[in-house]
């Protein structure tokens, strides 16, 4: 019999066609990221968390430039089987959770790992995975004496005292008694032995602390362990991954790398096989599952992810985003998109508005403390600006530019008086502005409170600490025209160079001449024209202002791409908000056609790269009543409940329910009963706060409970029709909450109630 490996796939096609390829024809890469295989052995394929066969190696082919590794199918598992749920809690599988969690994370480099199998197991096709389950336990020693509540290859992580919280030994029970579980109890040791001692668990939960190693996960996990503990005197650990982590692991720290197995040198792009704890980890992701979507947006740049509640649709939403980001050549997590200012996210609601999307006038506290009315602009044009300054930042303008956003503001300067050309022309050439009033000494060192106290004019103090670096200057050059356009490159200095005076200085890095036929901008500045005072804020926005330069021919760089999250998109009223944007957003009209916007005037063009992503809940309203123009220039993507998602995760909660076959059969009464809009969206049963039974009691009571009351009206006898009418109390009309204590067998009235829900209906 061949030997058992565990494969990580990246593309569907690949599990589909039986086969697995490397963009190398090196065989040292090969050997590395292959680990061993050979000829005869079996590979579980992992696609984005879920195993839909099982798979014999034959060959590797060697192609020009890769290598491919040939299978034949040997059968299907369906169900799909779950890391989380099938294969970890393997019985005939030896609990390395070590190589099994390089298995489902990302060790980059590898692909392939083996399993180690117990001396009983049967030949590895001839395995029943749903009838071969280990569980996972951490418990008191006096639990250990409960015999009738453990099963044969059941392992418990045995804690000293509830007082100490010390974990004293890892233990396996054979059918009679409990003996030590030789490969988790060294795996536990090697991970706490190298430089660190041995933490109790409530060290760990206080390390956890957010003044410590500030991990909300783990602290979130060891706080549900310690109660249970401290409840019942035993914790399932229904995810063996989340007890790796947050117990075995402890702290985080990463191992050494001696008597790691080492990659081959010439191959750079792998990293050094050193296992570390990951508080990100929340489940299995692949986001090669946002691949089609991704894919439908650069068809479509404006798509609705719609359906009911509690389905994914704004984790889906940053997903896509991502996927969007690899397909363009790019590794970032919406995380890093965001903080690159090239993502935003808007809430649309009954009160939304036009004024607050687009643009509209606001009051605002002036220089003077006097409230004034100006033009300011909305969310889409906020982000569209930020699309055009990306696009002015190519070729000789990117540096200078790096540090320019929509946030930056455009200011007027004078550079000189008008019949100072000589001052003019060598403040020009040193790349400054400068202004020769106020006082005769250097300012810099002055703070903010000195400043106010201060008896200096406006555009001096506005000079040394409202002028940012990447603000944008246009210097007049008479009410309607400017002569140069430059961007603020430094901050203030004092120079007494010149003996033409002018010692306010700041350095500039000149983007545009317009000196030979000055350039009018009584457009863009809102239709005011310009004083000669010596500096002040303009009316002009960043993007107008840029978009007044020539594009160079050397700029070559494509142009990123921008995304606007549109969350709860049809609370809003879509007319009202979009008005006459809901023509340009279509592909084919953007950067084509242009409106005049109401209120600025300004001239608006939909940029090309700037993607509109939607979530819509149909449980508040269908996607029949959506306004039709609307309809016809998104894509619409359904998103429907997911219980694989769930067994994932959660195979079971509190070792007894599965909250996958629960959510199952509750989608399938809701959809009998109302329509399938209403569904229960997998969520529900899903995050860092569902760990235990208690979890689930709250979420059961004060999240799906009130749901499907909602859905009812409160109509008790059709809610019980599908939650079970043991949770009501048919006489006063209440929802009755059911007992957590378990009887003998380890099942409280709670657990058997929902249990009852499916069991004898999948």
């Amino acid at each position: 019999m061949g030997n058992l490996f565990a494969g990580k796939f990246k593309h569907g096609d690949q599990v589909e066609k039986n086969y697995y390829r490397i963009g190398t024809n090196d065989e040292k890469t090969r050997d590395y990221h292959f680990n061993g295989l050979e000829a005869g052995d079996y590979v579980l394929p992992i696609k984005g968390g879920s195993i839909e066969k099982l798979l014999l190696f034959e060959r590797f082919q060697t192609n020009k430039n890769s290598i491919d590794a040939l299978f034949s199918e040997v059968k299907l598992y369906s169900p799909a089987l779950s890391l989380s749920g099938n294969m970890i809690n393997c019985k005939f599988f030896l609990p390395d959770m070590n190589l099994l969690n390089k298995a489902i994370k990302s060790t980059k480099g590898i692909g392939f790992f083996p399993i180690a199998m117990t001396k009983n197991s049967p030949d590895i096709p001839d395995i029943d995975f749903n009838k071969s389950k280990r569980r996972f336990y951490v418990c008191l020693p006096e639990k250990l004496n409960s015999q009738s509540f453990f099963l044969p290859s059941d392992i418990c992580m045995v804690i000293a005292n509830a007082d100490a919280w010390n974990i004293m030994d890892i233990v396996i029970f054979n059918g009679q008694s409990f003996e030590r579980e030789e490969v988790l109890w060294n795996l536990y040791q090697e991970k706490t032995n190298y430089g660190a001692e041995q933490y109790s668990l409530q060290e760990l939960l206080n390390f956890a602390s957010e003044n410590n190693d500030n991990a909300p996960k783990k602290h979130k996990y060891l706080t549900a362990l310690l109660e249970e503990i401290t409840e019942d005197g035993i914790f399932t650990a229904d995810n063996p991954v989340s007890l790796y982590d947050n117990v075995i692991v402890g702290r985080k720290q990463s191992a050494p790398s001696t008597g790691k197995k080492q990659q081959p040198a010439d191959n750079p792009e792998s990293e050094p096989d050193i296992d570390e704890p990951d508080d990100d980890y929340s489940g299995i992701e692949d986001l090669s599952n946002y691949d089609q979507y991704a894919k439908l947006m650069a068809f479509n740049p404006n798509i609705i992810l719609y359906g009911p509640p509690g389905t994914g649709k704004t984790y889906s939403a940053f997903r896509i985003v991502e996927a969007f980001e690899k397909q363009n050549g790019q590794s970032c997590s919406f995380k890093q998109v965001a903080a690159q200012g090239r993502a935003r996210f808007i809430t649309f609601h009954q009160a939304f508005s036009y004024e607050e999307f687009v643009e509209g006038i606001r009051s605002e506290p002036n220089e003077n403390g006097n409230m004034a009315y100006t033009i300011k602009p909305g969310m889409l044009q906020e982000i569209a600006d930020s699309c055009r300054i990306q696009e002015k930042r190519k070729g000789v303008f990117n540096d200078a530019l790096a540090r320019t956003s929509t946030s930056n503001v455009v200011w007027k300067v004078s550079l000189a008086r008008k019949n100072e050309h000589h001052i003019y022309k060598t403040l020009r050439d040193k790349n400054v502005i400068a202004i020769d009033y106020g006082i005769k000494e250097d300012i810099s060192q002055w703070d903010d409170g000195k400043l106010a106290e201060s008896k200096l004019p406006f555009s001096l103090k506005a000079f040394l600490s409202r002028i940012n670096i990447g603000d944008i200057v246009m210097v007049f050059n008479d009410p309607r025209t400017i002569r140069l356009i430059g961007v603020v490159t430094g901050d203030y200095f004092f120079s007494t160079e010149d003996d033409f005076g002018y010692q306010h200085r700041r350095k500039v890095k000149w983007l545009e001449n317009f000196e030979n036929s000055p350039l009018d901008i009584y457009g863009l500045n809102q239709e005011k024209v310009m004083v000669q005072g010596s500096i002040y804020e303009s009316n002009v926005s960043v993007s107008d202002a840029i978009s007044l330069l020539n594009t160079h021919e050397d700029a070559k760089i494509a142009a990123q791409p921008y995304y606007l999250i549109i969350d709860e998109i049809n609370r809003g009223n879509i007319a009202k908000i979009f008005g006459e944007l809901i023509t340009l957003i279509e592909k084919d009209k953007r950067g084509i056609i242009s409106c005049t916007l109401p209120y600025s005037h300004k001239t608006f063009t939909m940029p090309k790269n700037l993607y509109l992503i939607g979530t819509m809940n149909t449980s508040d309203r269908s996607i029949a009543l959506l306004d039709t123009a609307l309809r016809r220039r998104f894509a619409f993507v359904e998103m429907n409940p997911d219980a694989s998602i769930v067994e994932r995760e959660h195979p079971t909660i509190g070792r007894n329910v599965s909250p996958s076959r629960l959510l199952k059969e509750l989608n399938n009464r809701v959809t009998e009963m109302i329509d399938r809009d209403h569904r229960i969206g997998h969520s529900y049963f899903l995050g860092d706060d569902l760990v235990t039974k208690y979890d689930l009691f709250n979420v059961w009571y004060y999240k799906v409970l009130p749901l499907l009351m909602e859905y009812f009206y409160n109509d008790i006898n059709k809610v019980g029709e599908i939650a079970g009418k043991e949770f009501f109390n048919t006489k006063t009309g209440e929802i009755k909450q059911l007992s957590l204590k378990p009887n003998d067998i380890g099942i409280s009235e709670f657990e058997a109630a929902l249990m009852a829900i499916y069991e004898n209906r999948d």
